[in-house]
């Protein structure tokens, strides 16, 4: 897929990078396969569709150069996901791709409350050096989510 500016997302931690249509499908196809449907092809048109979708009503177009570089934000591809999967009869799997969000998000603010006590410990001297690089390693893997 050419990177085009309408593709890039908004994390939430701030920073911007392009979007992936495949990691996108995967996760479609992680809703989908939770609920018993195992097609692979569902899921790579589903975000093909989500993405036509939000170029669409961000006033993209689908062809021409892109003259404003507007940016997704994470919330707005999911609800887009979670719509159309409801739309396509298949409203468990968008309950699915919600809840893997909800999970997601607990685990990061989970994180961000480890990583305040941990700092609060550290400076009081109660911190093992052990534990900075676990904590480190689990924010890069979320921040990979």
């Amino acid at each position: 897929m050419k990177r085009r500016a309408e593709h890039l997302v908004q994390k939430r931690d701030g920073r911007r990078e392009f979007l992936r249509a495949t990691k996108l499908a995967r996760s479609i196809h992680l809703a989908l396969h939770s609920v018993g449907v195992d097609e692979d092809w569902r899921a790579l048109e589903l975000a093909n569709v989500v993405l036509q979708g939000l170029r669409q009503k961000r006033g993209g177009g689908d062809g021409g150069v892109d003259t404003t570089a507007v940016v997704l934000t994470t919330n707005d591809i999911s609800d887009a996901v979670q719509h159309l999967l409801v739309v396509t009869g298949q409203p468990t799997a968008a309950v699915a791709y919600g809840a893997v969000a909800a999970e997601r998000s607990r685990r990061r603010q989970s994180l961000a409350t480890i990583g305040r006590f941990g700092d609060g410990a550290a400076a009081s001297g109660g911190a093992s050096s052990a534990a900075d690089p676990l904590l480190a390693m689990r924010e890069r893997r979320l921040a990979r989510e």
